[in-house]
């Protein structure tokens, strides 16, 4: 018996197989197209920086670079004129009280000093020699006085024995000598009280006379002290301890009275100047903490003052330190210093996108809890510290996002983490 074979189809002429094999390959391609999509919105995860959101004390703070100074700088200046001869230290030198910095040369001061001395040894003679002279003339005039006093004296005698006998009736005194004694002893008493007068005049006349010479030889000393002073100061010397941090002078150079020849500040007694933008610098007070960066230690302080002056769009906050220097502290040393302005207690906040501001609502990308693509979410950001932000609406704690710069994918609302 023939057994009829069944004719088979061809596979390309079967259509519902045609359909279903259509349709699994339609799916395949829409599946593929959507993984190149993810694939072309890849990033690396290592090209970009993370924070994870935070909820706790939210510290406000205001930053700005500043440079360390001296709270007490002292200028040498050069009490006189002269050459430069010797430079003993230069800047950046540790000096010490008395310590020499240079030394000028001026031979006219010399001279000069030499000259005053010569004039003073000739004013000290003349003024011994007046003294001895006054001495002089106050002898004579007091020998004066007492031979008047005694021709006083005498006739005074006379006219009284003269006075005695004429009561008692004795004719052997005349009225005519009686008289004339009597002229006499007041002539005489007249004379001697002119010559009183005359020899204290005499001794006001010659003590002015002395305490002149004595006030033009005052004078030259005080003159001759000043030249002295000069002359020592040709030897330019450190008036306090420090380091010298400027000394602007040259061998040969000609130096002015008056003019600054080297700058020196304490180590040990810094201020810190921080800038800060005209912007912030309304929130900052006296008496708000600061913590100063020095790249390799921090210093605790609090603002001292405020300058009222905006020069180049900046602030300038002086800044006091309260905890020990680091050794590598020194004056002109860059750092940057944070101001705390307030406090929030049971906040988020986050590490602060390189984009984002205060009180504003951005676009963050949020990484999710796999780690394998970062989502586009709409976030309400709070006030803003220097390094920190405050999270009003959008993110909760533990939340991961994207703080770095973003504009690559920026498009994107999905980018996948390789």
């Amino acid at each position: 018996m023939d057994i009829i074979k069944q004719k088979k189809t061809p596979i390309y002429k079967n259509k519902f197989l045609l359909s279903g094999l259509g349709a699994t390959l339609f799916a395949s391609a829409l599946f593929a197209s959507s993984q190149f999509e993810v694939a072309n919105t890849s990033i690396e995860r290592n090209s970009v920086l993370t924070a994870t959101v935070e909820q706790g004390e939210f510290t406000i703070t205001i930053a700005g670079p500043g440079v360390l100074v001296p709270r007490d700088v002292r200028w040498v200046a050069s009490n006189v004129e002269g050459k430069v001869e010797r430079i003993l230290l230069k800047a950046g030198a540790q000096v010490r009280e008395g310590d020499l910095i240079a030394e000028l040369t001026n031979p006219e001061l010399n001279q000069k000093v030499d000259e005053l001395v010569w004039e003073k040894e000739a004013l000290e003679a003349e003024l011994a020699a007046l003294k001895v002279n006054h001495e002089t003339l106050m002898l004579d005039m007091k020998a004066t006085l007492l031979s008047t006093k005694m021709a006083f004296d005498k006739a005074k005698m006379r006219l009284d024995a003269e006075s005695s006998l004429i009561k008692r009736g004795n004719a052997t005194v005349s009225k005519l000598d009686y008289e004339s004694s009597k002229l006499t002893v007041e002539q005489l008493k007249q004379t001697l009280e002119i010559d009183k007068q005359r020899t204290s005049q005499l001794k006001e006349n010659l003590d002015a006379s002395f305490k002149a010479k004595q006030a033009r030889l005052h004078k030259l000393n005080k003159t001759i002290e000043r030249a002295e002073f000069q002359l020592a100061s040709l030897q330019l010397k450190a008036p306090t301890s420090g380091i010298l941090q400027a000394m602007p002078l040259e061998l040969g150079q000609r130096v002015t009275m008056g003019s600054n020849v080297a700058k020196i500040a304490r180590k040990d007694d810094l201020i810190a100047e921080l800038k800060i933008s005209e912007l912030k610098a309304s929130q900052i007070a006296l008496g708000q903490p600061v913590v100063i960066d020095t790249r390799t230690s921090h210093i605790n302080g609090e603002v001292m003052r405020i300058d009222p002056a905006v020069v180049n769009g900046t602030v300038q906050v002086d800044v006091t330190l309260s905890t020990p220097l680091p050794s590598e502290a020194r004056p002109d040393l860059s750092i940057d210093g944070e101001v705390t302005i307030a406090k929030k207690a049971n906040t988020l906040f986050v590490r602060r996108p390189v984009f984002s501001q205060s009180n504003q609502t951005l676009p963050i990308f949020k990484i999710d809890q796999k780690g394998a693509y970062a989502n586009k979410v709409s976030v309400s950001f709070g006030a803003a510290s220097a390094s920190q932000i405050e999270i009003s609406q959008g993110l909760k704690a533990g939340d991961q996002i994207i703080v770095s710069e973003q504009s690559s994918f920026a498009r994107h609302d999905k980018v996948a983490l390789n």
